[in-house]
């Protein structure tokens, strides 16, 4: 998409793969920030055809893993606007959050923005089981601005200072518990294959660092040697945050982050595990010799 964009507006971009469910409402929710593009990596739904239906450039691009296709996208993508958002098939803006969108790309000062995400669970929104108001780096400036090379949860790395705005972004998720299930089943994959990775290799917390440095410190120092970690994430939810008012949806949302961080711990051992195994099969043999 070639032509010179007005101040103010945002290139939004929303990675697909069989999102049939969800894109019309998401492109629909944006286009009033500017041009919008879903980069698709394989569906075999409607996926396309809708989102161009909807008014989105439709491109394709093999999945390269959740920072890799930001990456691509940003460097490839014929982007005209100085603002870009980033934003999941499975979530939508309300016309409050657009506009205060809009003002925020007309004002100098900030690289970036953390928004804030509003959680539909079941149908209904989460008030207290949910960590809201979950602040993601999603808006930014587009130069400088590059996805860390992380295999999960990653994070939006920009030049310059970044501030919260109030609106929040809505997530809600049509496909089911099933979809939950293995979409967390597929994530506790990537995580342990992450904390499995050498020291040197992995991406370093900082406390003193951006946000995302300082929660990742957090995760590595702190979060991930708590002992009895799902019970504690359990309680956390469910007692401390008041999951409970949240009725029974909320006491399943919290059983299952809680099993969500007990299939990380169970599949990091299990590579743990496999390693120190194929350790002891590769370590030489020292043969006796009788005399």
């Amino acid at each position: 998409m070639s032509g010179t964009a007005s101040r103010g507006e945002i290139s939004v971009i929303i990675p697909t793969r069989d999102e049939a469910i969800h894109i019309a409402r998401c492109v629909d929710s944006a286009r009033g920030l500017g041009p919008v593009f879903a980069v698709d990596c394989g569906s075999i739904d409607d996926t396309r055809e809708i989102a161009a239906a909807h008014g989105a450039t439709v491109v394709e691009h093999p999945w390269e893993g959740h920072a890799g296709q930001k990456n691509w996208a940003l460097a490839a993508l014929d982007i005209t606007t100085e603002w870009v958002l980033f934003l999941d098939a499975d979530e939508y803006l309300t016309p409050d959050s657009v506009a205060e969108m809009r003002d925020a790309a007309r004002r100098d000062g900030a690289a970036g923005y953390y928004l804030a995400r509003r959680y539909i669970f079941l149908g209904q929104e989460l008030r207290h089981a949910w960590w809201y108001p979950d602040y993601q780096l999603r808006l930014f400036r587009r130069a400088g601005a590059r996805c860390e090379d992380v295999q999960v949860h990653e994070h939006m790395i920009v030049d310059g200072p970044v501030e919260p705005l109030r609106q929040a972004i809505m997530h809600d998720n049509l496909k089911g518990l099933s979809a939950f299930v293995e979409r967390h089943n597929r994530y506790s994959d990537l995580e342990a294959a992450e904390l499995a990775r050498p020291a040197a290799n992995r991406k370093k917390g900082s406390f003193t660092g951006s946000w995302a440095e300082r929660r990742r410190a957090v995760k590595d120092r702190i979060w991930f040697r708590v002992p009895m970690r799902p019970l504690a994430r359990f309680a956390w939810l469910y007692f401390v945050k008041r999951g409970f008012l949240d009725g029974r949806r909320g006491l399943l949302f919290c059983y299952l982050i809680a099993t969500y961080e007990f299939l990380i711990d169970v599949k990091l051992m299990e590579r743990k595990l496999a390693a120190s195994d194929a350790a002891r099969a590769t370590k030489p043999v020292r043969l006796e010799v009788q005399r």
